[in-house]
């Protein structure tokens, strides 16, 4: 069984890659206006020029065209009743607005830009004319979310399962054995009991109950039982109904870390499956939060968009940023905390366990960022990979009870 992965080159024609641009500039410019308290009328006319404005041809109604061919393309029209408002000259300078910062969104693999600064550009612009400096100063205010909200959050997060680590430096033990797994997980029977359910479940099918701990690590193996200690350590964090699918992406994303990392041999295969269970931390920290935000995010990604651009948007930074809050909180060590923040951004880092996470999300088809042919190749280099070693990654095989 494999895991489908996208191929190198890049998918998107270019009908799609513009309409998934035009979705991105509908969704912050509604975002605007919602903030600059324009009436739902306006704001579904913000979303209905934005899906289209750089559509040379129309379904729009006739008056409809007519605003996008004088205010967007510049074309005269001799017809009255395309004659624009001043209402209608600001809808379409918030659309222009937003199109600019969606631009430069979409060039952040090549021009590393945080929201902050991208504002601070348009604020410039605005003063040689080029955008409404009110309309510049609603974007800024866009983001309902600051990091120092998150840095709260992240102290009510659940403190750092620590047996994960142990876990994992067992395994990494060539000399490690079944007595000293039951050394670490002591007197915690949920953990013996994950241990034992896994041994015991269809994936290993024993002739004969597996009743001990030390038998479960015969039947599975040393580092297989440390990766099923690890998942569970890490698992009652992800309990809620809301965060199930975050649980399921990490330990996918977990597994595809550790087969890459085996397949590389320049990363340590344990640490890259915690890793992978990790890696999107930040987001749950976000999840933390007020449940509005949860809510504004379900609608953004309903409406097509990435994951990452939701956040951007809704919070003027995206989950990297709170997962490197939650690791300092935690005190991780640094490969690990590293690979946290830059497992979109590997180029940011020497850490090749990052790149291992980016190669293994890009593999996932979870599509939280835009594809990068650059970001890819230069990990599948520095990790001594290439595509066909992602075209061979076993599939997720972990039990349904993880």
């Amino acid at each position: 069984m494999t895991t489908e992965c996208k191929p190198l080159a890049p998918v998107d024609i270019p009908e799609t890659a513009m309409r998934a641009h035009c979705r991105r500039v509908s969704v912050a410019a509604v975002e605007l206006a919602k903030r600059l308290g324009w009436s739902m009328d306006r704001q579904r006319t913000v979303h209905e020029l934005s899906e289209r404005h750089h559509e040379g041809r129309s379904p729009l109604n006739v008056k409809t065209v007519g605003r996008l061919l004088t205010e967007v393309w510049g074309y005269e029209s001799q017809d009255e009743s395309t004659t624009t408002t001043e209402a209608q000259r600001e809808e379409v300078s918030l659309i222009e607005l937003c199109c600019f910062f969606v631009q430069r969104w979409e060039f952040i693999p090549y021009e590393l830009m945080t929201f902050p600064e991208i504002v601070n550009e348009l604020r410039g612009m605005a003063t040689e004319g080029f955008f409404d400096k009110r309309l510049v100063e609603g974007l800024a205010v866009v983001p309902s979310v600051k990091l120092t909200d998150v840095k709260q959050a992240v102290s009510r997060l659940p403190v750092f399962p620590a047996i994960a680590l142990r876990a994992m430096k067992l395994a990494q033990n060539m000399n490690a054995s079944g007595f000293h797994l039951e050394e670490i997980i002591g007197a915690d029977a949920v953990l013996a009991g994950e241990i034992l359910q896994v041994a015991n479940s269809p994936l290993y099918s024993p002739a004969m109950p597996i009743r001990s701990i030390r038998q479960a690590v015969i039947l599975m193996g040393m580092p297989e039982s440390c990766r099923v200690i690890t998942a569970a350590a890490f698992r009652p964090m992800f309990q809620s109904p809301l965060v199930r699918p975050l649980w399921n992406h990490s330990l996918e994303v977990a597994r595809l870390a550790e087969a890459l990392a085996r397949t590389t041999d320049k990363v340590d295969a344990e640490e890259a499956f915690l890793a992978g269970l990790m890696h999107d931390i930040g987001r749950l920290a976000l999840w933390k939060l007020h449940s509005k935000l949860s809510v504004q995010y379900a609608a953004l990604l309903e409406q097509g968009c990435e994951p990452m651009f939701a956040e951007t948007v809704l919070c003027g930074f995206d989950h990297t940023q709170s997962g490197r809050e939650v690791a300092a909180h935690w005190r991780l060590p640094q490969n690990l905390a590293q690979a946290v923040e830059f497992h979109h951004q590997p180029e940011r880092t020497d850490s090749l366990l990052a790149r291992v996470l980016y190669l293994a999300e890009h593999c996932s088809g979870s599509n939280e960022d835009l594809p990068s042919l650059s970001r890819l190749t230069a990990a599948l280099e520095l990790t001594g990979l290439e595509e066909a070693h992602l075209r061979m990654l076993p599939g997720d095989h972990a039990p349904a009870n993880w």
